[in-house]
């Protein structure tokens, strides 16, 4: 009997699924259409070098400790169900074909791992993106779509087309080494559309009666079993809720678990549907609970008996462990934490749990499809994905990060780097530097480390990024870095010190505006400063993007009454996607007020006048605030001293201009990276 782990007992014991024994209790989530085989296809901002990169992402999860590490998304029909341009069409006959070889290989790899590989199967039905194939979707029942499209029912002939080419699908994936499959049956997607009357308006034996809109699933995941037998492993993902007018409620989950149940070894609970991202909780942000899902996955567990699995903004071992010590859950599922940090399980397991990047469900990774709030003006349905903002080594093959570690040419000496700036772009910068054996001294102007990001010690909403602020600076503080505090740099000091390479990450400062009376507005971050001491009751925003919004949200948050006002005709114009709805929704359903179209024109300690369309408008409140933006630090005579002194010299961050947390930390470990 395998020793007890002393940290998360219970997270690390192994568990039987099936016929299988998975070594612990932590999955790896299907990611996206993260597969192996991409193309670049620009027109849809998908990016990517293709195999190499989506295997060293499952490569990671698996080497990271992972139990079990799911490939997703794949369908096992390549017309009516493809969902991108750039979907490889794969023959699930062949067996000798470059597509099934590097199949082949990737579950090899994570098995060496001691991990089980598992794929993922989806169907889309009506939610296949208009490709522009001329191919229409299939869906339960047929309707014209919102975009035109003809969407055409599936004829019972097509239905058992679709399930035997479920079960090819799985016999691939077997004889690939695969060690079984997880058949999306949530987020709206085929299986859900069957179930759900929003969708089912069939009058055959397919629809009508609770029984005959499960029948599609039931007869999928029965054809399945008797294909692949007992040693193959079935897991189901089901929304316990679609959080939806209209929508599967628990009631209907515990049903449909309760009949898939003889078929299947894992129900892998997650909730809502992939139509409203935000809304529905498919994708939580900092706006929602962690763990969001797991409540309801206990009261599921408590109606069935195999495994139950739960998924969903699940980011410390802690959560992880208490749900299933409790005996709410059985396994954990997490899907952006391995972007963010892919030795989440060995890190917990080994008891430094504190050097884990927990997951921020910011959306830079993952936007989700544009246009869920009915303010947005985007006009591209699927948004460009990046990098993960706090894992700078991420290896999410659609990022637009090119650096790879082993791609970077070993230092050629130890150097000594001078980082102006302790923010998160500095301290990255200090962390990869002193890694890589180089003499590093960080400058920090103020008493703390931190810099911006200090704000987070004052708002809920924003623990993830202050638990990240917390781990940097705790990292720094374990490696050979000399931190000087208090401490403005001068090219007389650059002078002195004689660096070898100079990094700039002095950040940014607030944006003033030639607006009359604009300095009776308090600054954002004064604001937290003072701990929201100084707002009175009532608060006027000048500024309605990102920044402002947010600071909204916490003023919201203390009791305040706020009005914000923004020159755009919407709130964050500039922002799409899942976060950006979370935002303007908390907002909305707070009681926040905004005037969007409206120029400032004048500014007082308690009144602001702004014009819309050639008319006044005068606000009054307690308070002003001027969130309308920051600029960055002017580092120009710093930047002419280390140029004037032949130093090589790497500007990263706000330092380049006010811009995210995302771009500041990459930088710094680009640039540090760059030091040889």
């Amino acid at each position: 009997m395998s020793e007890r782990n002393p940290y998360f007992p219970h997270l690390f014991s192994p568990i039987k699924v099936g016929t299988k024994t998975i070594k612990n209790r932590i999955e790896a989530a299907p990611a996206l259409f993260a597969f192996l085989h991409y193309i670049e296809a620009p027109a849809f901002h998908y990016y990517g070098p293709g195999p190499e990169r989506a295997f060293r992402m499952l490569e990671a999860k698996a080497a990271g400790g992972a139990g079990s590490v799911v490939l997703g998304e794949l369908s096992p029909n390549h017309t009516y169900c493809k969902r991108f341009p750039f979907e490889p069409d794969i023959d699930f006959t062949s067996r000798d074909d470059e597509i099934f070889q590097i199949t082949k290989k990737t579950a090899e790899m994570i098995k060496s791992y001691g991990a089980l590989p598992i794929g993922e199967l989806l169907s889309t039905g009506e939610i296949k993106t208009n490709i522009g194939d001329g191919i229409n979707p299939k869906g339960p029942s047929a309707k014209i779509l919102e975009d035109g499209t003809q969407l055409d029912a599936f004829t019972k002939e097509e239905i058992a087309e679709h399930i035997q080419e479920h079960v090819t699908a799985c016999q691939w994936f077997r004889d690939a080494g695969w060690e079984g499959v997880l058949i999306h049956c949530g987020h709206g997607w085929l299986p859900a559309q069957f179930l759900s009357p929003m969708y089912n308006h069939r009058e055959d034996e397919y629809g009508g009666s609770f029984e005959n809109r499960a029948r599609f699933t039931i007869e999928l995941l029965k054809a399945v079993r008797e294909a692949m037998g007992p040693d193959f492993l079935i897991e189901i993902r089901v929304s316990s809720s679609e959080h939806l007018k209209g929508g599967l409620e628990l009631e209907d989950a515990i049903r449909y678990c309760k009949m898939c149940e003889p078929y299947i070894d894992l129900i892998h609970v997650s909730c809502g549907h992939y139509l409203s991202s935000s809304r529905s909780w498919e994708f939580t942000t900092a706006y929602a609970p962690h763990g969001a899902n797991i409540e309801n996955a206990a009261v599921i567990k408590q109606n069935v008996s195999v495994p139950v699995c739960v998924v969903g903004g699940i980011n410390s071992p802690e959560q992880a462990e208490e749900a299933i010590a409790s005996g709410k859950v059985d396994m954990v599922s997490m899907g952006r934490q391995f972007f963010a940090d892919p030795a989440f399980p060995n890190k917990a397991a080994s008891g430094h749990a504190d050097e884990i990047r927990r997951c921020l469900r910011c959306g830079r990774c993952y936007p989700g499809p544009a246009g869920e709030h009915e303010t947005e003006i985007w006009t591209i349905k699927y948004p460009p994905l990046d990098s993960c903002t706090i894992n700078p080594d991420t290896v999410w093959p659609a990022s637009h990060h090119k650096v790879l570690p082993e791609l970077m040419p070993k230092p050629q000496a130890s150097r000594k780097v001078l980082i102006i700036g302790g923010g998160c772009g500095g301290l990255q910068a200090a962390i990869t530097a002193a890694d890589r054996g180089h003499q590093v001294i960080l400058c920090e102007k103020e008493s703390v480390l931190g810099g911006v990001l200090n704000f987070t010690d004052h708002t809920d909403h924003k623990v993830d990024i202050r638990n990240f602020k917390d781990l940097l600076i705790r990292e720094v503080e374990k490696r050979p870095v000399e931190v000087r505090l208090n401490c403005e740099v001068t090219p007389q000091m650059i002078e002195e010190i004689r660096p070898e390479a100079v990094i700039l990450a002095a950040g940014s400062d607030d944006l003033i505006l030639p607006i009359d009376g604009i300095e009776h507005a308090v600054p954002a971050m004064d604001v937290y400063a003072a701990d929201f001491e100084n707002l009175g009751k009532s608060v006027i925003v000048l500024g309605g993007g990102l920044v402002g919004c947010e600071a909204a949200c916490d003023y919201i948050d203390h009791g305040r009454e706020v009005t914000i006002v923004e020159m755009a005709p919407c709130l964050m114009p500039s922002i799409t996607g899942l976060y950006r709805t979370a935002v303007h929704d908390f907002i909305d359903q707070k009681g926040g007020k905004y005037e969007v179209g409206a120029t400032v024109r004048k500014v007082g300690k308690d009144f602001v006048i702004a014009e819309r369309d050639g008319k006044e408008i005068e606000l009054k409140a307690d308070t002003v605030v001027n969130a309308m933006g920051r600029k960055a630090h002017d580092t120009s005579a710093l930047k002419a001293a280390v140029d004037a002194a032949g130093i090589p010299v790497w500007v990263i961050g706000d330092s380049v201009k006010a811009r995210q947390i995302g771009d500041a930390v990459r930088e710094g470990w680009t640039a540090a990276m760059e030091i040889v």
